[in-house]
């Protein structure tokens, strides 16, 4: 009964998963008209894995004796094949599963596809439902309860789709690593019972002669009469008097796929590294002994991603950053960075040379962001700011300094464009920052609130930029908020402050100087900053991490209401930072560079409504709440796919 149980619970729950999924996305976006066929999509995939496991049954049983032993034999040994793949792809994929999918089904929206919609949801449950049927089948073969066996089947069906439907209602919450590992470990045995029981039937069938002398005797043990007897074999594939072939096969099948499901991915990277990425195998053993050690120095590198960079895997908590050393050989990551158990501590931070290099925002618990670069050699420090034991760490990378690669005349284009780009935006700034300046000193409040309005989109649309100079963005950008003495605050917000709620330009005078100097220094540094294709990508992902934390919840532009036109800067350079790196994204994923434009596109339908005059926009206070929802929607699904490009940027060439 359990391992029927656990097969449908998981198989179920997969494919419920996947087409919840999808049909939350499609009344995310009012496509009610294409739920019905994803619905038809889905029943007839359910209807042909039954016919399948069907027919199996009824040929199988039609068959001579030693012919059933072989049919029994095939069955077993698809099935095998079937879930050790399945086991393989969900423990790496889990996390990323709802991302893919949804990503998928904007692509097909975009191309105004509706079969390709049904065809996913069709496939998927197909997928998942032939699985279960020939595992089943496999299962039922070595049954001594059929009936048992079946109940189980039918409750885990029903547990999974209880669980789906809460998932797709959001009233379940699932830690589906978690999930798919603790289940992968009965598959596991369930399916190495079933190596065990292909090989019996092997040699019933007269396939097999070799090692069929008695291993042991369990038969007190596994009485096929008790529960406990039938739980082990059913569980384990536990015979009462198995042979020596059957034990040898059980146990060179389990011990390295239990390794597999158990071990955390970061310690398969840890090995990898310490054989200086070889490309050995790594034996189960030394990777159990890995997970044993611990230690406060490790290297995640996951050189499985899909971009073809390796994914280091680190996480932010109230200690601060975890692990506080990292070791790292040079070329090019994508960092992967999930928040845990805290809310002081909301961002990570990569810097080197007395600049960050990039880093990830706006995290909170059980959300992760993500950012890529090439690593050169030298030592770095990881910071996570308001972290009570940790708040910054060290990175060490070894190796050769990794030289420029070779890029498409199509790439250096787009990089050159960006940096034309940023000298114009930073130019612009500090024009439109000396007519603030003059403005202010004019005494004129009017058109001093002008002038800091015209100054404000330049700033946003190139932010990271500055934000990489160190002291430099909150000298120029802090809130009130951002600074431990009112004293140390300079910048714009000062003179918003004094513009909207004090209503004067009196003694904004040194304020207004200092800050014409802070974009001068940004536009003289911003000419010779170094731009590299993903860190170019970071810059998009950073600027709309900007417009999720401060400007949908107006907090930036809180003394003038400004928020809509930052908001749209930020979007412009995001939008900038993307166009920079297209090339480089099409090359290996055209579908996301398209999914991208698309949520671009509806971001600026979005904000139209709210457009008023040639670039000015509504205050923050005239918007509703069903407005800012609306609005936070947007950007959310403009930043899942576009937080991916980078690492596709990574393998320009």
């Amino acid at each position: 009964m359990l391992p029927t149980f656990v097969i449908t619970l998981r198989e179920g729950l997969e494919a419920a998963l996947i087409v919840g999924i999808i049909a939350a996305f499609l009344m995310q976006e009012g496509r009610r008209d294409a739920l019905r066929w994803m619905w038809s999509g889905v029943g007839l995939a359910v209807v042909l894995c039954a016919a399948v496991g069907v027919t199996l049954r009824i040929v199988g049983s039609e068959l001579p004796h030693r012919q059933q032993e072989g049919l029994e034999s095939i069955v077993a040994m698809v099935a095998v094949a079937m879930v050790t793949y399945m086991v393989v792809w969900m423990s790496r994929h889990a996390r990323d599963l709802k991302g893919d999918l949804r990503s998928g089904a904007a692509g097909a929206l975009a191309q105004g596809s509706t079969l390709a919609l049904v065809g996913m949801a069709f496939f998927a449950v197909l997928r998942e439902g032939f699985e279960t049927a020939v595992f089943l089948l496999a299962v039922f073969q070595d049954s001594s309860d059929t009936a048992a066996a079946g109940t189980g089947a039918v409750l885990g069906l029903a547990v999974a789709l209880a669980l789906g439907y809460g998932l797709y209602r959001g009233g379940v919450r699932l830690d589906l690593s978690r999930f798919f590992r603790a289940t992968g470990v009965v598959l596991v045995l369930v399916a190495a019972g079933l190596v065990a029981g292909t090989v019996h039937a092997a040699a019933e069938a007269g396939w097999v002669t070799a090692g069929q002398g008695t291993a042991f005797d369990v038969g007190g043990l596994v009485d096929p009469g008790s529960v406990q007897g039938s739980l082990l074999t059913g569980v384990l594939g536990l015979q009462p008097e198995p042979t020596v072939l059957e034990v040898v096969a059980w146990l060179v099948y389990a011990i390295p796929m239990l390794a597999f499901v158990l071990v955390p991915a970061h310690v398969y990277a840890r090995a990898r590294t310490a054989v200086a990425g070889s490309a050995a195998v790594v034996a189960p053993a030394a990777l159990l002994v890995g997970v044993l050690g611990g230690g406060s120095s490790a290297s995640l590198a996951d050189s499985g991603a899909r971009s073809g960079a390796r994914v280091v895997h680190v996480a932010i908590s109230a200690a601060g950053c975890e692990p506080a050393a990292l070791r790292l050989p040079a070329g090019p990551a994508t960092f992967d960075v999930t928040a845990r158990e805290s809310s002081k501590v909301t961002e990570f931070e990569l810097i080197g040379g007395g600049r960050t290099l990039a880093e990830a925002e706006n995290l909170v618990e059980g959300r992760s962001g993500r950012f890529s670069l090439t690593l050169q050699p030298g030592r770095y420090t990881m910071a996570c700011p308001g972290g009570h034991t940790q708040p910054q760490g060290t990175l060490t990378v070894t190796g050769r300094t990794s030289g420029a690669p070779a890029r498409s005349a199509a790439l250096r284009r787009g990089l050159q464009g960006y940096r034309g780009y940023v000298e114009a935006q930073t130019g612009e700034l500090v024009v439109r920052t000396r007519a603030l300046q003059r403005a202010l000193a004019s005494g004129d409040v009017a058109a001093a609130r002008r002038a800091y309005a015209a100054a404000r989109p330049p700033y946003e649309r190139v932010e990271p930029i500055a934000e990489s100079f160190g002291a430099l963005d909150p000298e120029i950008d802090a809130r009130v908020n951002d600074v431990a003495d009112r004293e140390d605050w300079s910048g714009f917000h000062v003179l918003e402050r004094r513009l909207w709620v004090d209503a004067t330009t009196a003694g904004t005078a040194p304020v207004a100087a200092a800050l014409v100097a802070d974009v001068e220094r940004l536009h003289k540094l911003a000419r010779s900053v170094k731009l590299e294709p993903a860190q170019v990508g970071n810059g998009a992902n950073a600027l709309l991490n900007e417009v999720s934390k401060s400007k949908i919840t107006g907090e930036e532009e809180r003394y003038s209401h400004l928020d809509l036109l930052d908001f749209a800067a930020n979007v412009d350079g995001a939008r900038a930072a993307f166009d920079a790196i297209r090339a480089a994204v099409a090359q290996h994923d055209a579908g996301l560079v398209q999914v991208i434009d698309g949520r671009f596109a509806a971001v600026d339908a979005g904000l139209r409504p709210f457009r008023r005059g040639a670039s000015g926009y509504v205050g923050y206070d005239a918007l509703t709440r069903a407005d800012v929802r609306r609005l936070s929607r947007l950007i959310d699904q403009l930043a899942e796919p576009l937080s991916r490009a980078p690492a596709q940027a990574l393998r320009a060439r």
